[in-house]
């Protein structure tokens, strides 16, 4: 069935059958069959909006045999997920070490869970990232003195362990392609050995001036030369060797490294060692198949309220969400361009613009496309877009309703103040933007349920995350202080 006649054979239904729930708290990301579904509701500034049901005496439709027929018909099966491979418990936990030790930073004052903090969803709770040099964590980093801010939102990490994750970063440029070969920024220099798409990613950060190497005439914390923003930028390999000094000269992370990789001395490892260690502890702990739609999936129809089923109902049908958010991660792994407005300092090349995927693909027809991030636990991990200018979920609802109005009204208000004069308001600039529209976003004009939408992915948060900021240790190999 195409997503088209979907879309029609769902609208009848939501017109016919739709309840909405009360407007969930934020601070609550959960949905269980206690939520409790009420009356249909206005949704101010929705573009999906319909005339109040006028009364029927009709039986009403069965929604979990209106849901199922509409999961039956997605192109990509839609299953509950599963838990990632297993790793071996030494390069987890070698892994964990590192991601949160800032000793991979040229300042050694960022590490990877700076940016991607599981007390902030995996990400930093900031529209665009503060790099090495920022002080505290989330949207402290932005108050008092602090250095430009990056040109892209820190992306969540749930689940990108998965064997279905073949595309890293918002523009893709880490890859797994069709033969099955990694495409990295590195080309030819990346080195020999990387166990996944999620093991290449981590190569990257550390080479960034901003993210982690800082520059050359800076120190580091403790006083000393950064001796990785002395090294040239075009050449990969020599920093991810100084990192591999760095960490040679601690013991603890001696030690970790032997249990990791037994049989071999730590002078034949390297960076993609370190990486896929990473990847390991990345995959272990931010991986949670264990959602209120996972179960829903799995047999149990009371595992979601109504109102969640009904947003499903017009996630996977009218709507056309599922088209692009697909399958059991709810990404198709591709790049489009969704009308987001731009904002922040852009790319370096293109300036005061992100180009997206155009950057990697030099393709002129992916400019202001962007990754399709996956949607789990995705109540847990505000702000929203490429560059974070959605701040909640209704807005981004609100958004895809109706992107060409959405972009022209957008109000920058809630912004951090310095970003606020960056957003690219000008007509011509949007006019860029709106030409470059995927034509997947051509929505059918009456929809209702907001409220039902919000409860469905809410239903897509595992409970488990809860346990997230438990995560952090109290100390790191290196002795600095972990995020």
């Amino acid at each position: 069935m195409s997503p088209q006649l979907t879309r029609v054979l769902a609208l009848p239904i939501l017109l016919g059958g739709c309840v909405s729930a009360t407007p969930p708290d934020t601070a609550d990301s959960s949905t269980t069959a206690d939520s409790t579904a009420t009356t249909t509701e206005s949704e101010s500034g929705s573009a999906w909006t319909a005339d109040e049901d006028t009364g029927t005496t009709d039986e009403p439709p069965d929604l979990d045999e209106q849901l199922g027929a509409l999961l039956d018909a997605q192109r990509i099966p839609v299953e509950p997920l599963e838990p990632p491979p297993p790793d071996d418990p030494a390069l987890v936990e070698l892994g964990g070490a590192l991601f949160f030790d800032p000793i991979l930073s040229g300042r050694k004052d960022t590490a990877c869970a700076t940016c991607h903090h599981p007390a902030f969803g995996t990400s930093d709770g900031l529209s665009l990232t503060l790099g090495t040099g920022a002080v505290g964590l989330g949207p402290a980093r932005a108050e008092g003195p602090h250095p430009p801010f990056g040109p892209r939102h820190s992306q969540a990490l749930f689940n990108l362990g998965q064997p279905g994750f073949t595309h890293i970063f918002w523009d893709g440029r880490v890859q797994l392609d069709a033969r099955g070969q990694l495409r990295t920024p590195a080309g030819a220099d990346l080195l020999p050995g990387l166990d996944s798409p999620l093991a290449a990613q981590a190569m990257f950060p550390v080479l960034d001036r901003q993210e982690m190497r800082g520059e050359a005439d800076e120190l580091t914390l403790l006083g000393e030369p950064n001796e990785l923003g002395a090294l040239a930028n075009d050449d990969p390999q020599t920093i991810w060797a100084a990192l591999m000094q760095r960490l040679g000269a601690i013991d603890g992370y001696l030690d970790l490294f032997a249990a990791a990789y037994p049989g071999q001395s730590f002078a034949e490892l390297s960076f993609v060692d370190a990486a896929n260690a990473i990847a390991a502890y990345e995959r272990q702990a931010f991986s949670f198949p264990s959602s209120p739609w996972d179960a829903y999936l799995g047999g149990d129809p009371g595992a979601i309220s109504d109102a969640a089923k009904l947003g499903a109902i017009l996630f996977y049908g009218a709507a056309g969400c599922g088209d692009c958010h697909s399958g059991p991660l709810l990404t198709d792994h591709m790049v489009h361009s969704t009308g987001v407005p731009q904002l922040g300092p852009g790319t370096p090349t293109t300036a005061p613009f992100d180009h997206g995927r155009e950057l990697v693909s030099n393709d002129p027809t992916d400019r202001f496309a962007f990754r399709t991030p996956s949607l789990r636990n995705v109540a847990i991990s505000p702000p929203y877009m490429h560059d974070g200018a959605l701040l909640e979920l209704q807005q981004v609802l609100v958004h895809y309703g109706s992107p060409t109005t959405s972009i022209a009204d957008f109000d920058p208000t809630g912004l951090h103040p310095e970003l606020i004069g960056t957003v690219q308001q000008g007509a011509d600039h949007i006019a860029q933007i709106l030409a470059s529209l995927s034509e997947l976003l051509e929505l059918e004009p009456n929809f209702v349920g907001l409220s039902n939408l919000r409860e469905f992915l809410k239903a897509l948060t595992d409970p488990d995350v809860a346990g997230l900021p438990e995560l952090r240790p109290d100390a790191v190999p290196s002795g600095l202080e972990p995020p």
